[in-house]
């Protein structure tokens, strides 16, 4: 499959995927009014399908790295999310929705892996970045998409719970169709390099992984925090859920520039610099918003976004680069599963923090996990791009 005709179909599918890796937090608004979700089942909501989708990302990687069936891990996956919001639309209580949050993860964990990995083998270094940048890109606007279909269904069209759940698996098997009838998955290259198996090269190999994977942890942690409850936070100042939807819509937006942007900039600049950097200014803008709060400050909390956003597509091109021997994408999973347990745990700490003392002393606390996240990244020492890839020039 072309690469460009490969990244355009996948642009598509990850648009499509983080609809449903977003859906949770935005309905947690509705859940509250109709069902009594406490700020503290929300979270223990989103932090499960999270938890689950990062835990298992790894395993379904490596086997269908192994028995090559990428194509069939990514259709599973994209059922997996229909048949979930079928189950969502009969349910009705806490124990129903954790289920279903369970079948959530389950579906979500096959897609990044593949997605990203096959862009990694199609693209080499020098374009690589720009490529899962403009990939993330299609991610972040089906995550801006997530509330406004929230708010549509609820407030402007007024669906039933059941109605909307239902119409909310059309997207998931739009992409059933497109992937099933176009997607070719790109055959990674062996290295020629002997396999040592001396304990230091196995040392050499994980430690940039295990530090990218811990900095991307951090990152999420706060990141899924903030996004994960700002729908809610923003109903409890303007009491107006469309509006509430709308501006959480508004700040993630920020990553339709910074994804691939960040990219770019990093195949420009190299990867670590760019992360470092991305990094350190989401912790200061987390910081100013959690200290000052409200709609006003919103621009405050998009900057933090933006510049956490940056970083995304630098770490995981660099993930794919550090993996070696056909293993782009279990590197990629431990990075992004990484990642999104750093997801799961966000809102499970910020839910009930935001039960004992409020929005916004909780958000100061989980502020402190983005200002961390540039620190594993400084003590990475310094790795040359290798050609881990067939016909790649180091």
């Amino acid at each position: 499959m072309e690469k460009r005709s490969l990244l355009s179909l996948l642009i598509f599918a990850h648009f499509t995927n983080d609809i449903y890796n977003f859906i949770l937090p935005p309905l947690l608004v509705v859940m509250k009014y109709k069902f009594d979700i406490s700020y503290f089942e929300g979270g223990m909501l989103v932090a499960l399908y999270l938890l689950v989708s990062g835990l298992a990302q790894t395993p379904v990687a490596r086997f269908s790295e192994k028995h090559g069936v990428q194509k069939q891990a990514l259709l599973i996956g994209f059922l997996g999310m229909a048949l979930t919001m079928v189950y969502f639309a009969f349910s009705s209580n806490f124990p129903d929705f954790l289920v279903g949050s369970l079948l959530l993860g389950l579906s979500l964990a096959p897609y990044h892996p593949q997605g990203i990995g096959a862009i990694s083998v199609a693209f080499d270094s020098k374009e690589r970045g720009s490529a899962v940048g403009l990939h993330q890109f299609g991610g972040n606007v089906g995550m801006f998409a997530a509330p406004l279909i929230v708010a549509a269904l609820f407030s402007v069209v007024k669906l039933t719970w059941s109605e909307a759940m239902l119409v909310i698996t059309i997207p998931a098997l739009i992409a059933v169709i497109f992937i099933a009838a176009l997607f070719q998955a790109p055959k990674q290259a062996i290295s020629d390099e002997p396999k040592e198996k001396s304990n230091k090269w196995r040392l050499a190999l994980l430690s940039p992984i295990i530090l990218l994977a811990l900095a991307y942890a951090l990152n999420a942690v706060s990141t899924r925090a903030f996004s994960s409850f700002t729908p809610s936070y923003l109903d409890s100042v303007t009491s107006n859920l469309g509006l509430s939807e709308g501006l959480t819509s508004f700040v993630i937006a920020s990553g339709m520039i910074a994804f691939p942007l960040g990219g770019y900039i990093s195949d420009k600049l190299g990867r670590k610099s760019v992360i470092i950097v991305s990094y350190g200014l989401a912790g200061l803008f987390f910081l100013l918003y959690s200290l000052i709060g409200g709609v006003l400050a919103l621009p405050l909390l998009f900057a933090a976004f933006f510049f956490g956003y940056i970083g995304s597509a630098p770490a995981l091109a660099y993930a794919s680069e550090l993996g070696k021997n056909g293993r782009a994408n279990s590197s990629v999973a431990v990075v992004f599963g990484a990642g999104t347990i750093g997801n799961a745990i966000g809102p499970f700490m910020v839910g009930p923090l935001i039960d004992f003392m409020g929005f916004i002393p909780a958000f100061r606390i989980m502020a402190i996990f983005a200002i961390m996240a540039a620190i594993p990244i400084i003590l990475i020492e310094g790795h040359k791009r290798k050609a881990l890839f067939s016909g790649e020039q180091a």
